[in-house]
């Protein structure tokens, strides 16, 4: 462990250090995540100055005692599984999501999930990693189920501050419509809505961006981008900057241009038409909410997407019984293939070093022909 992660730890922040080796671990909430990414897709944006390590362990219909891990042994034997799982990844941060499947025990099984929960945390002490404890999402259509949630929730609270580690409460997630595909799996606007809320809850800034231009003022003022260079004419505005931050789909993101002539705009993006309109429009600002930058965060999202693909062929193949098991007789000779596994995740991390730094973008503002 190096000497600025040691640092960061004692603090108690969540600024990531350099090298920072983040795990997912958990139910199915963290392996459906596989299908989105969105919160591993945030986090390597919102740190894109540092090499950071992302893996995800998570593992439909699991518990903390590692059901879904016994493969065809006891319980036992998929906590021992889970740890050793954990151990190869040797995290530094552990995003810990359990609960869900515990809580249609209802109250009967809180005790028995509560002992689970804090033996897990245990086992995973050894690690040193920060733990931050998600919670789990409501059941949409289910009143009755999420009461039951919102006991197991608390219990995950109470525990979590009791070690000291951040909770993140997902119970009263909102949108504008259905966040889940079954009343109980999110789909990826629920995915998306659950990133946004776990950096929030990580007291981390939320993404903002807006330029204000005015023509006859020759001024430029700029949130959320640096500028690098700027121009503006009595009918025109030409600048160029680089993002703080790679966007995010809904985040305020508006250009405001007072001063002009009367007339139409055209707003273009790399030379590429981005959006237009009336000269009043412009000055009472107009939404971005396309462009290079998002297409950019949209191909950074689909490399981490194939990335968490390889690794997870890689460390739970879906006939491992075949490999690995007791009928690798069979198949066992792919064995020998599973060492080229870490180069190939290796060769994703490398684009997405790219991908996650904001490029210099030029923005330009005519009269419309």
């Amino acid at each position: 462990m190096t000497l600025l992660l040691v640092t960061v730890l004692q603090a108690g922040s969540f600024e990531l250090a350099e090298g920072e080796r983040v795990l997912f671990l958990g139910n199915t909430f963290v392996e459906r995540d596989l299908k989105h990414n969105r919160l591993e897709t945030l986090l390597t944006g919102r740190f894109h100055a540092k090499s950071l390590i992302f893996r995800n362990l998570g593992w439909d219909g699991d518990t903390v005692w590692g059901t879904s891990r016994a493969g065809f042994g006891r319980e036992e034997d998929g906590f021992k599984q889970l740890q050793k799982q954990v151990a190869e990844v040797k995290p530094t941060l552990i995003f810990l999501a359990y609960g869900l499947n515990e809580s249609f025990a209802g109250e009967p099984g809180l005790a028995r999930f509560d002992d689970g929960l804090r033996r897990l945390l245990d086992a995973l002490a050894p690690s040193r990693a920060r733990v931050v404890v998600l919670g789990p999402c409501r059941h949409e259509g289910s009143a009755e189920h999420t009461e039951n949630l919102r006991l197991y929730a608390g219990a995950l609270r109470k525990t979590a501050d009791a070690r000291g580690f951040r909770y993140v409460d997902l119970l009263d997630l909102k949108g504008d419509g259905p966040l889940t595909d079954n009343g109980i799996h999110l789909g990826d606007e629920g995915y998306a809505r659950a990133a946004l809320a776990v950096e929030a809850a990580l007291g981390y800034k939320a993404r903002s961006w807006k330029v204000e231009i005015d023509v006859g003022k020759e001024s430029v003022k700029a949130e959320g981008l640096s500028l690098k260079s700027k121009f503006t004419d009595y009918n025109k505005a030409r600048f160029e900057a680089v993002d703080d931050l790679l966007p995010v789909e809904g985040a305020p993101r508006a250009l405001y241009v007072k001063g002009l002539q009367p007339g139409r705009y055209a707003l273009k993006v790399d030379g590429k038409p981005l959006a237009s309109g009336t000269y009043d429009e412009w000055a009472r600002g107009i939404d971005l909410r396309k462009g290079p930058e998002f297409d950019r965060a949209e191909a950074l999202r689909a490399v981490i997407a194939e990335k968490n693909r390889i690794f997870f062929d890689y460390w739970r193949p879906h006939n491992e019984t075949y490999i690995f098991g007791f009928r690798k007789r069979e198949q066992g000779s792919l064995q020998a293939e599973f060492p080229q596994f870490p180069a190939l995740v290796a060769v994703k991390e490398a684009e997405i070093a790219k991908l996650r730094v904001p490029a210099v973008v030029t923005y330009t503002l005519e009269p419309e022909k």
